[in-house]
């Protein structure tokens, strides 16, 4: 319809033109001419008023064309959800939202380096198997979303083979009284790091498990992050302990 009025406008604006131009010349013409230069410009006026009218028709064709595609469209999705068990457009909103997330989390992952995604483990196997149950969902049976999950399981099948080829040291945390571990005492093992200054790197390696550096438990599986030197991260989380035990009361006992 903007076409149709766009269109409009610019039919009269050439009318006026040709009225002005008529104006300006018709005093230097003689009457013959200027029946002639009139015949001319009719017929003008009379083909592009043909051509808006054709115009007006093609659109209304394809106004009604686009209208029944919308229809179509709309049958073809009601068809679809009554076919996937009834499920509803939010419930399909929500599951394609939830995908295009994954999508965005698991490239930020290809993207780190093999001991940040170390770090990441644990994120890496919950969309792996938040990926095999929307495989098996109804929803995953539309030929679009089924392509995006095997395509998104492709790649989540990469990361964890990365993990699994990366050459990853833990350490099995063993008791006070027996093996007097704490984090400090770990770092300072020979097949460690050999320097107990090193303990926050597997503080913040170990985030998932360890929520105060001073308590560990026995059996623990603890992740030993490669390197001899202290991250930003790692200094800063260390700088950040120590100024909140030196503003602590002092209280019986040691830490790390």
């Amino acid at each position: 319809m903007k076409a149709q009025k766009l269109f409009s406008l610019m039919f009269l604006v050439s009318i006026l033109l040709l009225a002005n131009t008529v104006a300006l010349f018709a005093q230097q013409m003689s009457k013959e001419q200027w029946q002639d230069e009139m015949k001319t410009y009719t017929a003008k006026r009379t083909d592009l008023q043909s051509q808006l009218t054709k115009l007006d028709a093609d659109i209304k064709d394809l106004q009604a064309q686009s209208d029944k595609l919308d229809a179509d469209l709309q049958s073809c999705q009601q068809e679809l959800y009554a076919l996937l068990g009834g499920i509803t457009p939010e419930q399909l909103n929500a599951f394609i939202n939830e995908l295009s997330t994954m999508e965005k989390r698991v490239s930020e992952l290809q993207g780190m380096s093999d001991d940040e995604l170390l770090k990441n483990r644990d994120e890496v196997m919950r969309i792996d198997g938040r990926l095999k149950e929307m495989a098996q969902n109804k929803i995953a049976m539309i030929p679009d979303v089924g392509n995006r999950i095997r395509v998104l399981q492709d790649k989540v099948a990469g990361l964890i083979k990365t993990l699994t080829v990366s050459k990853e040291k833990t350490y099995t945390v063993g008791t006070w009284s027996r093996n007097h571990d704490c984090l400090w005492n770990i770092a300072k093992k020979k097949d460690i790091y050999d320097n107990a200054w090193l303990w926050p790197k597997i503080w913040q390696g170990n985030r998932d498990k360890i929520r105060d550096p001073d308590l560990i438990k026995p059996k623990w599986v603890l992740r030993i992050p490669e390197g001899n030197e202290l991250t930003k991260q790692e200094k800063s989380a260390a700088h950040s302990y120590y100024r909140k035990k030196a503003s602590a009361p002092a209280a019986g006992g040691s830490g790390n």
